[in-house]
């Protein structure tokens, strides 16, 4: 800032020492053209070495001036006196010649070119002082000339000309070096903006004082703070798009793999899908083998049933088997004892009874084989009986067995049932849930492709806030 506000002062200290410079040459053109036309009056008036010596002794004071003081005040007060002092010349050369004394007013006006009232007013000073002297010596007889005969009427008429000008022209001055600060002030400001590379915004230490430099600099000022917001706003922008992007494109690789991973949850969900419905056809084929070995079970315990039911039919016609092998054996052992007394009966009858004897004795034997057939009958049927109620035991516990078999059987069959209906609803749910992931896939990649838009939308804005941020950044602002 102190830089800007000392760059900003040298230039408007360059800009008027310039248009004092541009004064300084003009004004020694006016002199140089006064001397040629002094020295023409000279020999026009036969007073050529008046004209050569005061032509001199001006061109002097001029280049003094010009040389040791150009663009300082010193020189514009040299060459003030100096085009003073030719008009003076010019005035005396034609032995007062009224058509010299515009050469008065002609002077007042070229000394604005200072934009000084000073020079102006030692101008106007120098002229009347001239007037009145020389009106006075001429009146005197001294051979000074101001106008061609000596009236101190005129000369304070001319005097009250040249005060009405100068007055006007002292405003007239004020006014231009108002309106030339002014433009130097607006210079100064557009140069210190205005830089080689860049442009700079912060006038803050640059001092003005006039209105429109004051009111340019409020302006630029008032730029510098929106450039400032705009510099700002265009690196946050730039930033938030850059992190935009970058989420962005993280997102969409995430986007993509979770797309990925929902395609192959997907294709996996309908292999399961179709695992479930396998398992659901298996568990209904398994139901109704379940089913059908309830009714083998049943029909067995029914076998079994009539088995052990027969197996006690079997036991009971042994038992009365027993008893008639006793009343066999009973019957048997009756019959020996008569066939014993019948040879006992026939011993004692003596011949008569020896047939009847053979006959006795042939009944006792049978009667014997009988007993032993009986009583091998007997022994048969116990084994019989003990190896019936053995199987009549051994069948009863496959009943029970087979009852428990049975009732193994129907649970078993309404476990698979219940599992036959829970893979049905579990196929369902899967089914449900694979048309849910389909749908998520289908969805997640079309957030996928909205999400790459995105990124490719937040790019182009990054990209679009660096070019903001190189269009803005030509101003600069600190």
């Amino acid at each position: 800032m102190n830089t800007t506000s000392s760059g900003a002062r040298r230039l408007r200290a360059l800009d008027g020492q310039s248009q004092d410079l541009l004064g300084d040459r003009i004004m020694l053109a006016a002199i140089g053209f006064s001397t040629l036309a002094a020295l023409t009056l000279g020999q026009l008036f036969d007073a050529l070495g008046l004209a050569i010596g005061v032509s001199v002794l001006l061109l002097a004071i001029a280049c003094v001036g010009y040389a040791g003081w150009r663009g300082r005040r010193p020189a514009r007060i040299s060459l003030t006196v100096a085009l003073v002092g030719f008009v003076v010349l010019h005035i005396q050369l034609s032995r007062g010649m009224s058509e010299f004394h515009f050469g008065v007013f002609v002077t007042l006006a070229l000394v604005l070119v200072y934009r000084d009232w000073r020079p102006v007013v030692l101008a106007a000073v120098l002229f009347a002082v001239h007037h009145i002297a020389f009106d006075r010596l001429q009146a005197a007889g001294f051979g000074f000339y101001c106008t061609t005969e000596a009236n101190l009427g005129r000369i304070l008429l001319h005097a009250t000309y040249v005060l009405i000008q100068t007055a006007l022209e002292v405003q007239l001055a004020i006014w231009l070096k108002r309106a030339g600060d002014e433009g130097d002030e607006l210079t100064a400001l557009v140069s210190a903006v205005n830089q080689d590379d860049h442009i700079h915004l912060d006038l803050t230490g640059v001092a003005v004082h006039t209105p429109p430099g004051q009111a340019l600099r409020s302006a630029l000022l008032r730029m510098h703070e929106a450039v400032t917001q705009v510099q700002s706003a265009s690196t946050n922008i730039e930033t938030a798009c850059s992190e935009i992007a970058s989420g962005n494109m993280d997102l969409s690789h995430r986007t993509e793999q979770t797309a990925g991973n929902l395609a192959q949850a997907a294709s996996n969900m309908g292999e399961l899908t179709n695992t479930v419905q396998q398992s659901a056809d298996s568990a209904n084929q398994a139901t109704q083998l379940a089913s059908s070995a309830a009714q083998v079970a049943e029909q067995g315990g029914v076998a079994v049933r009539q088995v052990v039911h027969t197996m006690e039919e079997i036991q009971t016609s042994a038992n009365r088997i027993a008893d008639i092998t006793t009343v066999i054996d009973g019957i048997a052992f009756q019959t020996n004892l008569l066939a014993l007394n019948a040879a006992v009966e026939a011993a004692r009858a003596g011949e008569q009874g020896r047939g009847f004897a053979v006959v006795a004795g042939e009944v006792r034997a049978l009667a014997q084989r009988s007993a032993g057939a009986a009583r091998e009958i007997k022994t048969l049927i116990s084994q019989s009986l003990e190896k019936v109620e053995a199987g009549r035991v051994q069948v009863h516990a496959a009943g029970n067995t087979m009852a428990d078999i049975v009732s193994s059987v129907q649970r078993v069959n309404h476990i698979i049932a219940d599992i036959s209906t829970a893979a049905s609803e579990q196929s369902q749910g899967i089914g449900q849930v694979n048309a849910a992931v389909n749908e998520l896939d289908q969805m997640t990649q079309q957030n996928a492709a909205l999400v790459e838009q995105s990124a490719a939308a937040a790019t182009n804005l990054s990209e679009q806030a660096k070019r903001l941020m190189g269009s803005v950044a030509v101003f600069q602002v600190r």
